[in-house]
């Protein structure tokens, strides 16, 4: 009996067993489902807040300069490759984010027409904000061990409307993709202190690097694991942990150089011009405040956030008001260090993080900016969330209530987002939304002058630019930029009386800064433009040698200036200077031999110097680089004219006419070689297509030719 009773309570026992591991293995399963389900509904809430975007232009703070203006997109070559590791770009070291632009524009970041498709560099911002975002997820239960606090951090992490801003503007391509390696090496580190594996420790400085070679903000990672070390109740100034900490340091230290002098070669630092210390103390405060406001109600927001009065350098009382909230939330993180280490870590995360973004070191003309947030928030989340499950663990009743309210507010939020990511559609609806809420910023004012002029709306591209002027006196770009819209609106309209204000503003322009080669270009491009109108063949030589030294001038500054070495041999055609001319033409091709308009305006010089078979040659370079290239077909079919190959010269203004059949030009000289070569019907019916363009000779042609 004894042996059987043994038998009976071995059997249950292994049921028992049985039993427990079913049970294990069922909520393992539930847990992976739950994690994805959950993971689902972040990746599909994200996308929904920012479904606008996918269908966004680029617009033109700076995403013009990134994309459009960037040779180094254009190909992945060694030599670029070289070149985006060994330079800063607009005032930022970050050659991972200028690769990963690069990535997207050979996945079709432009067709062969040079049309952007902007939606691919949209598409890649968004699938790095939902990574991010599911990330954070991890890292928020990886610290706090609590399932619903760490979900509702990564899905408020999605849809928070005070991030559009890094995710919209595809220039901020560099915020987001730092945050990826940020936040995964923040994991792994989670991971190092967990299993106590020194491959961990590795990944974590890996990704550090990683994130560094995205944006210079990463350097505050070496601090944020402090505060990891401080929650997780490790002895700070243990010589293992300082050890730890010093290979992150030294890292930070190094990136932080190269973040200050490439802030300083892009003149993104401000000197004895900006406010004072003591006055950006107030400005921190302000920032540091409105940052916390807005990641809680994501109201109001704006792409820019201008200074109060950028001309006086005054200070409004009610800033320094700010400083009491700013006070009182490092009051708050004292209060908790020895409280509750889940507050205490948030807030210290959440000040690691922005200190440096406060502008207490000037850098750019705003007090503060939406994308500067992107980080910090994950401690702002931590907070709230923890806060909010505390109450309704302490107060169970009201459970209900809170979950409705948390539900209702996540709506709201990713109703924010949709709107704001409306206002970035393009380069218009940010500037009319940035100045309809600050209508003093000046970069916003300039901006959406540039615009407009690009729109050919140059009255009210001169509108916006002299408003900037007012707001700052000295804003050289604005007076460069009313320069050229004068210009182009005396060549649309033949007003010559707007040459002469064109001049004046880009002097103005090159008064504030005598290296702006940019300035001295546009006024030699604009006196030369000018002296195309001008009858008196003095004036008319006067201008275009003034034309020459201020190419002269640009071409000291910037030797490689490709276009001012064009259009310097342009002008040194138009006074007879031929050899010079083709001289800066040749060393034009060899900063660029596949540019088709070098090869036309040399083909025009050595025209202009009775060289024609040279000249036939250069425009045969040139249509073969740009096979439509209309003007090449034109002149080399003059070019055929002058040496008796009519029949050459009438097919070339045959595909003049079949890329554009309103050029007047091409009828009137094939009509004139058709009625030559004894086709006098077809001749004259291109005579009259000719007359009815307005081509001024055509008239005495039909006179002549076909009465």
């Amino acid at each position: 009996m004894k042996r059987q009773s043994k038998k009976i309570k071995s059997t249950k026992q292994q049921t028992l067993r049985q039993d427990i591991n079913s049970q294990q293995s069922a909520e393992k399963k539930l847990s992976k489902k739950l994690w994805l389900l959950s993971s689902l509904i972040i990746v599909v809430f994200t996308i929904i807040a920012y479904l606008p975007a996918f269908k966004a232009e680029l617009t033109n703070w700076d995403d013009k300069s990134y994309v459009l203006e960037n040779p180094t997109l254009k190909e992945i070559s060694t030599q670029n490759i070289k070149t985006i590791f060994s330079e800063y770009y607009m005032g930022n070291y970050h050659p991972l984010a200028m690769l990963s632009l690069s990535i997207d524009y050979q996945f079709g970041g432009e067709n062969t027409k040079g049309e952007i498709h902007a939606w691919i560099y949209h598409f890649t911002n968004i699938l790095l904000h939902i990574l991010n975002s599911l990330l954070v997820f991890w890292f928020v239960f990886l610290l706090v061990k609590r399932f619903d606090i760490a979900f509702l951090a990564g899905l408020m992490f999605g849809v928070n409307a005070l991030h559009v801003e890094s995710v919209a503007w595809v220039s901020e391509r560099k915020d987001v993709l730092y945050a990826l390696f940020f936040i995964a090496s923040l994991i792994s580190y989670l991971y190092y202190i967990d299993k106590k594996q020194a491959k961990y420790y590795i990944y974590s400085l890996l990704l550090f690097i990683l994130s560094l070679l995205s944006k210079g903000q990463a350097v505050s990672l070496a601090v944020s694991l402090i505060a990891i070390d401080y929650f997780y109740g490790r002895k700070l100034l243990d010589k293992k942990l300082i050890l730890e900490k010093i290979p992150y340091f030294i890292l930070a230290l190094i990136f932080g150089i190269i973040a200050i002098y490439a802030q300083k070669e892009g003149n993104a630092l401000h000197g004895e011009e900006s406010y004072a210390l003591y006055k950006r103390i107030a400005f921190a405060g302000y920032a540091f405040t409105q940052y916390i406001i807005k990641l809680f109600v994501p109201v109001n927001l704006s792409a820019i956030y201008p200074y109060p009065d950028i001309i006086n350098k005054t200070v409004p009382l009610y800033y320094w008001l700010f400083l009491i909230p700013s006070l009182s939330v490092v009051y708050l993180f004292f209060y908790f260090l020895k409280r509750n280490k889940v507050y205490a870590f948030a807030i210290a995360f959440f000040i690691i993080n922005i200190v440096l973004l406060l502008q207490l070191i000037p850098v750019g003309s705003a007090i503060m900016a939406d994308r500067y947030a992107y980080i910090p928030s994950i401690g702002f989340f931590i907070f709230l969330f923890y806060f909010l499950f505390n109450k309704i663990d302490k107060y169970p009743k009201q459970a209900l209530v809170t979950k409705v309210f948390i539900a209702i507010y996540i709506l709201f939020l990713i109703v924010l987002s949709f709107n704001r990511c409306k206002v970035w559609q393009n380069s218009m609806t940010l500037w009319d939304d940035t100045i309809k809420k600050s209508p003093t910023a000046v970069v916003a004012l300039n901006n959406r002058g540039s615009t407009k002029d690009r729109n050919k709306d140059h009255k009210g591209a001169i509108e916006d630019f002299t408003k900037a002027i007012i707001y700052k006196p000295d804003y050289k770009h604005a007076f460069y930029n009313r320069g050229m819209a004068r210009k182009e609106l005396a060549k649309e309209t033949g007003d010559t009386s707007l040459f002469r204000p064109a001049l004046s503003d880009f002097d103005k322009a090159l008064m504030f800064d005598n290296n702006f080669v940019e300035a001295y270009h546009s006024r030699a491009v604009t006196k030369e433009n000018y002296a195309d109108y001008m009858s008196n063949t003095e004036q008319r030589k006067q201008l275009l040698s003034d034309a020459l030294k201020d190419y002269d001038k640009a071409l000291r500054i910037n030797p490689k200036y490709e276009e001012a070495l064009v259009n310097r041999g342009v002008a040194k055609g138009k006074l007879g200077m031929l050899n010079e001319a083709i001289s800066d033409f040749n060393k034009a091709l060899q900063l660029n031999p596949q540019n088709a308009s070098i090869y036309s305006n040399r083909g025009l010089a050595k025209d202009h110097a009775g060289d024609f078979e040279a000249a036939i040659f250069d425009y045969n370079k040139a249509i073969k680089i740009d096979p439509e290239f209309i003007t090449a077909y034109l002149n080399r079919g003059l070019v055929y004219r002058k040496i008796g190959k009519l029949q050459n010269a009438i097919d070339d203004f045959s595909k003049v006419i079949a890329l554009d059949n309103q050029n007047a030009t091409a009828y009137y000289f094939r009509g004139i070689d058709l009625i030559k070569l004894n086709k006098r019907q077809e001749g004259c019916k291109d005579l009259h297509i000719a007359q009815n363009l307005n081509y001024i000779y055509a008239k005495s042609a039909i006179e002549q030719y076909c009465q």
